[in-house]
């Protein structure tokens, strides 16, 4: 019985070894790239984009952008069950062959006038089923992502990081096993795909010193020191270019985040996560103590730079789209705090006056505003009203401090607010007397896209085009740093495990929120030295990427209008998305295209507007 045992497992053994091409080595089997609107997850087998798409012909990628534009793309490298070992990505930087200049220079310089490349690994976090959490959210039956479980992509790690962590060389570890028993005997099945990726976001040039035209670089594939492929990169520098200035706004909040980087002082962190949302086109508001205090002259010097655009500059170490640009918002007492001491009618005169004084003297660009309160009940309308009106009725020049509110517009407290933020009624904003506006917040399928993890990268994008199609000037993100539990829940202030439990918003009735508030990760974690990537510096996410593309995207939209009016704009914004808001009755499918192709082919739409 024995022996018979023994040439059984011989004859598995043999026959496992056939069908992996005679080893049981771990190998790269397959690399191809694609665009920054998609999501490949780990284990999408097959993908139907693999043999092309509309940068992949299934031989060489093929990029095309504007002067100022950063083209973000992914290499998706193919290994069997077995994983692969010391696998690296390797950029040819892309050369202009007449000139001999090459995007990012011969000499390096982040993010310089010359371009740069950016490479990063994609990590994946595992999304288990979501049936108890979907019945708890105003996602009904017919607005569901089209996804909603697996190994999906978000944190995007540089490839200094710790090697196992995300640096270079990088593992593909092995895969999930299907295991068959029988008289005891294991069976390992034909080993399954999975897909490692690589994010990489090209600069091109500010400086047109690099000539428009064609610029050819490679993409190659490392796998234990030998070449697994070399993928020909061409890119197409075209001869317009994409404005500093963001014609529509995103708005970011963050919270403080130093703790997680004791070898930094505050300045350097709050200065990194303020560049990387610049570079971003995101303007990151609201975490500042100049934000969260009474009127304080030095508070407010110390942060005019970033107002007026001295902090974005060579000359303060940043290099990249909005050089020069200063934010175009600022909120006065953030989520609520009382900055105004309320409970004063004459200090809330005294404090408006200065305010509204030092922003017309200091920055009469920016948007500032004064934030009452969030996400209020009825039973606070009649002090909202009161607070309101004791601005409102001011005799001096703080009377003009808008007030704003995170809510959908409400009759009983019309007049007290200036800026709603919430569910926007179209004909109740239209209705708005002048100088009154109506803003966006977080997500809402189906009426605009979310910011969760499972959402297809359609989401992020289409709001900057859904800004466009409505005209509203801003989307606001309750915050992007969330690194640490919300405190209105069971787990408050408990640090979290963003690299592993996308769960981040758990309130005392419902656990909801993948990944929500967490668009930045961070490369140190000191509560969790498993996790931590040994970089002292911050960590983009895919889905900031996807934000990023929507708001070039609605500069491509600004330029076109210019170019061709705004109908011919329209023409190509309604073939991604008709309507929105409250033209999207609930339950209802989403009306946008959530494929991330038909984005790329309504950009060169709106790329040939542009004269």
């Amino acid at each position: 019985m024995k022996n018979n045992r023994t040439l059984i497992a011989l004859r598995l053994a043999c026959a496992l070894t056939a069908i992996t091409g005679g080893s049981l080595a771990a190998s790269v089997t397959g690399v191809w790239a694609v665009d920054d609107g998609q999501k490949i997850y780990r284990y999408q087998n097959d993908h139907v984009l693999r043999r092309g798409n509309s940068i992949w012909d299934g031989k060489s990628i093929r990029l095309e952008g504007f002067y100022n534009e950063i083209l973000g793309f992914q290499i998706i490298i193919e290994a069997d069950s077995f994983g692969a070992r010391e696998v690296e990505v390797v950029i040819d930087p892309p050369l202009h062959a007449a000139s001999g200049r090459r995007i990012g220079g011969t000499v390096p310089v982040n993010f310089g006038p010359g371009g740069a490349l950016e490479l990063f690994s994609q990590h994946y976090l595992k999304l288990e089923d979501l049936t108890e959490i979907k019945s708890k959210t105003n996602w009904l039956a017919g607005c569901l992502p089209p996804r909603t479980s697996g190994w999906i992509p978000d944190a995007l790690i540089p490839t200094d990081a710790r090697q196992g962590q995300g640096g270079l060389p990088l593992d593909i570890p092995r895969a999930r096993t299907q295991v068959i028993r029988h008289h005891e005997v294991t069976v390992v099945p034909t080993p399954a795909t999975q897909n490692q990726g690589f994010w990489i976001d090209l600069h091109l040039p500010r400086d047109k010193a690099w000539p428009a035209g064609l610029y050819r670089g490679r993409v190659l594939v490392y796998e234990s020191g030998r070449e697994a492929a070399a993928l020909p990169l061409e890119v197409n520098l075209l001869p317009h270019y994409l404005p500093d200035e963001n014609h529509s706004n995103v708005w970011l909040f963050h919270s403080a985040i130093q703790k997680y980087f004791p070898e930094l002082g505050e300045q350097e962190v709050e200065k990194q996560l303020k560049f990387l949302c610049h570079r971003h086109r995101i303007d990151l508001v609201g975490g500042c103590q100049a934000h969260k205090s009474a009127f304080d002259e030095k508070l407010l010097a110390d942060y005019q730079p970033y107002l007026d655009g001295r902090a974005f500059t060579p000359e303060n170490g940043y290099r990249g789209p909005g050089e020069g640009c200063g934010e175009k918002l600022f909120v006065i007492g953030m989520y609520g705090a009382d900055v105004l001491d309320r409970e004063n009618p004459e200090s809330i005169r005294r404090q408006s006056d200065l305010w509204v004084n030092w922003f017309e003297k200091n920055a009469p660009g920016v948007r500032y505003f004064y934030y009452i309160i969030d996400e209020p009940g009825k039973t606070q309308f009649e002090w909202i009203d009161k607070i309101s009106k004791a601005i409102h009725e001011n005799p001096g020049p703080g009377h003009s401090l808008p007030v704003f509110l995170t809510r959908e517009y409400t009759e009983e407290i019309k007049d007290a607010i200036d800026i709603w933020a919430g569910e926007i009624d179209l004909e109740k904003r239209a209705a708005l007397p002048p100088g009154k506006d109506y803003w966006f917040y977080n997500g809402n399928r189906p009426h605009w896209g979310h910011t969760l993890l499972e959402v297809e990268p359609a989401d992020l994008i289409v709001n900057a085009w859904i800004k466009y199609l409505y005209q509203v000037p801003t989307w606001f993100i309750w915050e992007g740093t969330q690194w640490e539990h919300n405190s209105s829940g069971p787990k408050g202030h408990l640090h979290q495990r963003v690299f592993s439990n996308p769960l981040t918003y758990i309130n005392w009735w419902w656990d909801y929120g993948n990944l929500d508030g967490v668009l930045v990760y961070p490369g140190r974690m000191p509560f969790y030295p498993d996790e931590d990537r040994g970089l002292s510096r911050l960590l983009p996410s895919v889905r900031l990427k996807n934000i990023r593309r929507g708001q070039q995207d609605y500069e491509l939209m600004w330029l076109a209008q210019q170019s061709a009016g705004r109908d011919a704009v329209l023409a190509v914004v309604k073939s991604i998305v008709p309507k929105a808001f409250s033209d999207v009755k609930e339950g209802e499918p989403v009306p946008w295209t959530e494929e991330g192709e038909n984005y790329a082919l309504a950009r060169k739409k709106l790329r040939a507007l542009i004269k």
